[in-house]
This record gives structure tokens, C-alpha cells and sequence, in this order.
């Protein structure tokens, strides 16, 4: 049995722009599996993944959310592929992987800065908006930190407050504080 780890694989990622390229007449493969962070959504468009979510309700929640995401796409959902892909990226031997981040221009800068965290270090809000080139932008950050489809990848879990303390995750601050701690942080 493979080693699981917590840490993200090295993520490489396509940027799409949705206020320039529809999703319509693209495909989509999606489904539920369980992981050591508990239930989640995987989806993959075009070879790479587009949604990796925490399922902390219901599962139709979560596919609404998808469908609305990618309007004009079509979903098809396997949630045996799903489970063969949250496994690999939970495998210690796992590498890296290949992830399609579709937001506004602004959130695709937030998300490119956030890759640039590195594990095992965290950064404020404030921090994070400088490296994004939005000096002064801290809320919006966040917001567009909230809208990341791809929760633990780009590893929203690295931001804290600028006092160093835990402040909001999607994913709930247990599940952040685990994070952390299998990085080896342990924030104030």
C-alpha cells in the first residue's frame, strides 16, 4: 500500500480566462471519492483537473456547482475514476499534476501567486495581494481565494492572518490546521 501524504504534488497549471473562452461543447468527467481530507468532488477537463472540492453536504450541491461553473459543457460523472484519481494524488510517489484553473483575471492572478507559496512556509492576506501585483486588494483576495476550484493544489491552506493566526478556509480550520501541521507549520 502506497504512502499517503498531505502535502500537494507539484501543480502545473493552465490559466483560461472565462470572460474569453466558453466551456461550451467541452467534456467533462466527474465524480466522488473519499480521501484522507474526507469527501471530495474531483473534475477533469481537456486532460487536466478543474475541480478538486471538499464535500462537507450534499453531493448534488456540489454538481449544481459544477454545472453552473461550466455552463454549456457536458458532465459525465465516474466516480470510479474519481476515486483512482484522489488515490494518486494522495500517493507519496506522486509528482505533479496537470490543472486547469478557469476564473476571472483577477482570481487567475490571486491563484498563479498563491502556487507560489511553497510548502512548509504561509503568507498573509497582505502578502499574498503584493505578490499577485494587488497591493491593497487583501479582501478581494480572499474572495477569490474562496472561489479556487481546485481546494488543497493551490494551496489556499498558506495564508493566515497578518498576525500570523488561522483565519477562514473552505475547507474549515481543522482540516487547514491539518494541512499545516503535515507541512510542518503550526501558525500562532
Amino acid at each position: 500500500m502506497p504512502k499517503v501524504t498531505l502535502i500537494p504534488p507539484i501543480v502545473r497549471a493552465r490559466l483560461e480566462d472565462r470572460d474569453q473562452m466558453s466551456p461550451r461543447g467541452r467534456s467533462i468527467t466527474a465524480g466522488f471519492a473519499s480521501s484522507p481530507l474526507g469527501r471530495l468532488m474531483l473534475a477533469e477537463v481537456d486532460g487536466a483537473l478543474c475541480r478538486v472540492g471538499y464535500v462537507d453536504g450534499a453531493e448534488d450541491r456540489q454538481w449544481r456547482q459544477l454545472a453552473r461553473r461550466w455552463h454549456g459543457a457536458t458532465l459525465r460523472r465516474d466516480d470510479e475514476w474519481a476515486q483512482c484519481k484522489a488515490d494518486s494524488l494522495f500517493d507519496s510517489g506522486a509528482d505533479s499534476v496537470d490543472v486547469l484553473l478557469r476564473g476571472t483575471a483577477f482570481q487567475l492572478d490571486v491563484w498563479q501567486a498563491l502556487l507560489g507559496v511553497p510548502a512548509g512556509s504561509t503568507e498573509s492576506y497582505g502578502e499574498l495581494a503584493r505578490r499577485a501585483r494587488r497591493p491593497g486588494a487583501s479582501r478581494a483576495v480572499g474572495g477569490a481565494m474562496n472561489a479556487n476550484p481546485v481546494a488543497w493544489l493551490v494551496p489556499c491552506h498558506r495564508v493566515v492572518a497578518g498576525d500570523g493566526g488561522l483565519c477562514g478556509y473552505g475547507g474549515g480550520l481543522d482540516r487547514k490546521r491539518r494541512l499545516l501541521a503535515a507541512e510542518g507549520v503550526h501558525p500562532a
